[in-house]
């Protein structure tokens, strides 16, 4: 729910921008030369990073995400686009628990996971009801493979 809202919240303050005439600036600021001459203030939509909570074990950046990163054994890896920075970010789990997921939005390429950890060990997508998304279980040790964010709120790591 809190990644949609963003999403709407981007989308809304980025068309307030467009429509009131206003060009970003360096920095995030509005160049008042470039803003039209119309009477709506302008609004500039900021990125936010994707994030997890708790804190993963590590957090990498590459610019091909896990294509570029061999996922430590014992370890869930996942790849999210980070608008903030223009490049995948990857976050390595350890600990077996659940984290929520902010700004995990739909992204250019392919986000991926790998999940490394001990052989037969599970790890469960979960919907924003914490309900398992089936089709987006991953068994420990079947190497890289395609994730669509979109309907995953929570990772229960093993």
């Amino acid at each position: 729910m809190i990644k949609r809202f963003l999403a709407a919240a981007a989308l809304a303050m980025a068309v307030t921008s467009i429509s009131s005439g206003a060009i970003a600036a360096e920095g995030g600021s509005v160049d008042k030369a470039a803003k039209g001459a119309g009477t709506t203030e302008g609004v500039v939509a900021a990125a936010v990073s994707p994030s997890v909570s708790p804190a993963a074990e590590k957090v990498i950046y590459k610019s091909r995400g896990l294509v570029d990163y061999s996922c430590p054994s014992e370890r869930l890896c996942v790849d999210v686009w980070d608008p903030t920075r223009g490049t995948y970010k990857i976050f390595q789990f350890w600990q077996c628990q659940t984290h929520a997921l902010t700004a995990f939005l739909e992204s250019p390429g392919y986000p991926e996971i790998v999940n490394n950890q001990t052989q037969g060990t599970v790890t469960r997508f979960l919907n924003s009801s914490r309900a398992e998304l089936k089709d987006e279980r991953s068994v420990a040790k079947h190497g890289r493979r395609p994730i669509g964010w979109d309907p995953i709120y929570y990772i229960d790591v093993c």
